[in-house]
């Protein structure tokens, strides 16, 4: 098998590109793989992040070709593909800016080299917070593909309604393990007590104000700390406000910076509690590196967080946007003993690990692969 890759990779430091790169690596192991990536860096009025890039993280093999603001590379990129004679090509998807783009290297390298599969793996299928042109143009990319992949049933059967011909394949994020010896974590985080997390960006869709409303009850309750860790967007800065009002406002830890991937773990391995207050979501990669971190989830019963979290196996649901919901789902958790997820945590995270994810993704091309010989299209 010949697998392509084109999306983003590191020194990009965000979670799209570290699970592409991810894939890339894994995927090496079993097929020849090409991995192409971004020569231009984002526009700031889309990707508003003060810490874009970790100059730590290796750039890896990935070749920088494809330039957002020129036709011409996005030709460049389709003939290289097609020179590549690669089964099939796999682009994550997680946002309508790619639309034109993309969308132009599916169409050329269609023409150039029909037999390759173009292949959408759909972080999101629309953005989480786009109007009427974000779905115009997200449309315009999903009609260019060939076949999709989603982590999720809810993505899955979105698809199926408005593409009924294509083939879609479901396989959920894989789990990350997390090395980090949790008294040690603890003591270079200077964790004291419990606590319960949310981790990663903070964006308004992500709930983090219904943490900071439910805040009061959960320290009460359980006497826990709260820890609020990743780099704060623009749509959320009056996030601070909540915090800074809030009558437990000295039991709420704000870390409004880049989260290494080193410290991440170090997160992870301190925390009880993981916390994903999401108002809505695709599919979350926080969750799987829970679930990797062997911690129990109190999740916003939506998108794919229904599918990851199991009441009383992974963790607890409550309703996107219920303050008292999410307190109820923390209480439980310590109610019931962090130790007694531990097991269905366990088999969770040996469910999805990244060499299982990397082996579905290449059957699945593979199956595409077989299908175009024979000239069909079946629907998976």
């Amino acid at each position: 098998m010949r697998v392509a890759i084109l999306g983003p990779a590191p020194p990009d430091r965000g979670g799209i590109a570290h699970e592409t790169s991810h894939l890339a690596e894994e995927l090496r192991r079993l097929a020849s793989v090409e991995y192409l990536t971004f020569s231009r860096a984002y526009p700031r009025w889309i990707d508003p992040r003060r810490f874009a890039v970790d100059p730590r993280l290796p750039s890896g093999l990935a070749v920088p070709m494809f330039d957002y603001l020129s036709p011409r590379s996005w030709r460049e990129t389709a003939l290289h593909l097609a020179r590549s004679q690669a089964d099939a090509v796999i682009v994550p998807w997680w946002t309508s800016f790619w639309a034109v783009p993309v969308r132009a290297v599916f169409r050329r390298l269609r023409r150039a080299r029909r037999e390759t599969r173009r292949v959408l793996l759909c972080h999101n299928v629309e953005d989480h917070d786009g109007g009427f042109g974000a779905r115009w143009l997200t449309a315009g990319a999903l009609s260019a593909a060939d076949a999709f992949i989603v982590h999720n049933q809810e993505n899955r059967a979105e698809l199926a309604r408005r593409f009924p011909e294509q083939p879609i394949t479901v396989i959920p994020l894989p789990a990350l393990p997390v090395d980090a010896d949790p008294a040690r974590a603890r003591e270079t985080l200077g964790v004291q007590g419990r606590c319960v997390l949310f981790l990663g960006l903070v964006r308004r869709y992500k709930g983090v104000d219904v943490l900071l409303r439910a805040a009061p009850r959960i320290v009460r309750e359980t006497g826990a700390q709260i820890a609020i860790v990743g780099e704060v967007f623009e749509d959320a800065q009056d996030l601070e406000r909540l915090r800074v009002s809030s009558p437990v406002g000295d039991r709420i830890l704000w870390k409004d910076e880049y989260v290494s991937e080193e410290e991440m773990s170090l997160w992870l391995a301190a925390c009880d509690v993981l916390v994903l207050p999401y108002w809505r979501i695709s599919s979350s990669a926080i969750a799987a590196r829970g679930i990797g971190a062997g911690r129990p989830m109190a999740a916003a019963a939506v998108g794919g967080l229904k599918e990851v979290v199991t009441p009383g196996v992974t963790g607890e649901l409550f309703e996107p946007g219920d303050a008292d919901g999410l307190a109820d789902a923390v209480a439980r958790i310590f109610a019931r003993g962090i130790d007694s997820y531990a097991a269905g945590l366990g088999r969770a995270a040996a469910a999805s690990s990244w060499p299982i994810y990397a082996g579905r993704v290449l059957e699945f091309a593979a199956s595409l692969r077989a299908q175009s010989a024979a000239g069909s299209s079946p629907h998976h």
